[in-house]
């Protein structure tokens, strides 16, 4: 594709993406003094959802949006999860974030998820080891504006992703990059009682070992989590969405007393027949 072309098609994205705000804008507000009332989502494509045949959106990319299964699996009441997170953050990361950021914050949430908004922080254009960690310490700083309880993902290794196309070697960080960026996210959690981490770097690693998943009192076995994943091997198909949801609700209600896990149903088949039938449009 030619300058002019790839041009065009970023400014595309933008505006497509620019469009979801202005349909959030409206929203009428219900505050309750719940910590589940109002969440939000930001961050990349796993958590705004992404199919390689629908580029631009499709009904199948609606189905893996981690919303659906947030609703689902949240049985206190609130208010439906409003999700500012996109597929497009990889054209413009440092912009396109402080965009989800600013959306989230005036949505006056009780609680915001990000599972991969750091992702592109540190994979993506990068150099040197020393630019992709100047690189994160920018996402690190957008999420100080958070004013509420944040659950943030820590960074996976998704270079065998290269082998499907999805991603290039060239956007893929060194492994001392890519674990240097988790001690950092490590160090600075620590330092904010209202932040946890969620282990998304290690729900890549089984899913892709196809090896068994702990999810709150239970599990998904070994030899059946391969599955969770498309076959461009980076993004999670509705049923991985469903799961990878209840994953950050047990990070969170781990973590954060004021969540209590008896607030949501731990049955990843249940939660992910409801989601898909909450995507329905």
């Amino acid at each position: 594709m030619n300058l002019i072309g790839r041009s065009f098609t970023n400014l595309l994205f933008v505006f497509l993406f620019t469009l979801q705000f202005v349909a959030h804008a409206g929203e009428p507000t219900n505050l309750t003094h719940s910590p589940w009332n109002k969440m939000v989502v930001i961050g990349a494509s796993a958590s705004g959802g992404f199919v390689l045949s629908e580029p631009f959106g499709g009904t199948n990319t609606t189905k893996c949006k981690l919303n659906h299964y947030l609703d689902a699996a949240i049985t206190a009441p609130h208010a439906p999860v409003k999700n500012f997170a996109t597929a497009m953050l990889f054209l413009s990361p440092d912009a396109i974030a402080a965009q989800e950021i600013a959306a989230a914050t005036n949505s006056r949430p009780t609680l915001v998820i990000g599972a991969d908004f750091l992702f592109w922080f540190c994979y993506g254009d990068g150099p040197t080891d020393a630019d992709r960690a100047r690189h994160f310490e920018a996402g690190l700083k957008l999420l100080e504006r958070i004013p509420c309880p944040l659950v943030v993902g820590d960074i996976p290794d998704a270079s065998s992703a290269t082998n499907t196309g999805i991603i290039s070697i060239a956007q893929v960080p060194s492994e001392t990059a890519r674990r240097a960026a988790n001690a950092r996210l490590k160090q600075w959690a620590a330092a904010r009682p209202r932040v946890t981490v969620v282990p998304l770097a290690e729900f890549m690693r089984a899913v892709k070992a196809n090896a068994a998943i702990k999810l709150h009192n239970g599990k998904l076995p070994a030899g059946e989590t391969r599955a969770l994943l498309q076959a461009d091997g980076l993004h999670p198909n509705p049923r991985g969405a469903a799961v990878l949801s209840l994953g950050i609700l047990d990070a969170l209600t781990k973590t954060q007393k004021r969540f209590s896990a008896a607030a949501v149903d731990w049955k990843p088949d249940e939660v992910f027949q409801r989601g898909i039938k909450q995507s329905a449009p």
